[in-house]
């Protein structure tokens, strides 16, 4: 999940719409902008366990910008 709201609510919503479960600590909720500032081989790595645990993942504080990131890196990861 990739939104503009504040890492609280953004973790709120998941965990209600099951993106994450309710037990996850807010390790699987980042803020956009220090996710950005992450090197590249720890935001692969980041990105990859998410998808190899098939553990959701939520990126708070998201402008466009972050978006387009996001789904860059993504996508080069399928």
């Amino acid at each position: 999940m990739i939104t503009g709201d504040i890492k609280d609510t953004a973790n709120s919503i998941a965990k209600q719409i099951r993106i994450i479960r309710e037990d996850d600590s807010n390790a699987n909720c980042l803020n956009a902008g220090d996710f950005e500032k992450l090197s590249e081989s720890e935001q692969n790595s980041i990105l990859s366990a998410a998808m190899k645990n098939k553990s959701g993942l939520v990126f708070a504080r998201s402008e466009p910008k972050h978006k387009r990131f996001l789904i860059k890196l993504l996508s080069n990861l399928v």
